[in-house]
């Protein structure tokens, strides 16, 4: 499986608050959500009216796909008004973790740790009226 993840630098020249920016922000990251199904979010330059940074982060079985669906990203950003894409960075990674075992969790107690039968998560105080 492979990861891309991408970061676009957004210029916004117009833009002369943070709820203008904001509404730019917005269009972009709607377009991208509604033609390609990915999630944009802003990740940088969160205080500077006229610049932001964009992130997104997609998953695939083919490394060329998954640079394929980040260049996809990129162009709808770029055409969605309001802001200039002038910088991109994109890698797709390789992610090939070993999956980790995880515990069976008897639903008849209601959690898998008092499952177990250990009674160290009785304090100390409760212990007195127990026995």
């Amino acid at each position: 499986m492979y990861v891309g993840i991408a970061k676009l630098t957004v210029v916004i020249g117009q833009s002369h608050s943070l709820k203008e920016k904001r509404m730019v922000i917005r269009r972009i990251k709607d377009r991208v959500r509604e033609r390609v199904g990915v999630v944009v979010n802003e990740v940088g330059e969160l205080e500077n009216w006229q610049l932001a940074e964009l992130g997104c982060a997609v998953a695939s079985r083919e490394r060329q796909q998954a640079m394929e669906l980040l260049d996809e990203v990129v162009r709808v950003a770029m055409t969605a008004s309001g802001g200039q894409v002038v910088a991109v960075a994109k890698d797709a990674l390789t992610f090939d973790a070993p999956p980790i075992a995880i515990p069976a969790i008897d639903d008849r107690t209601g959690s898998g740790d008092k499952a177990v039968g250990s009674d160290d998560w009785i304090p100390d105080a409760w212990r007195d009226d127990i026995e």
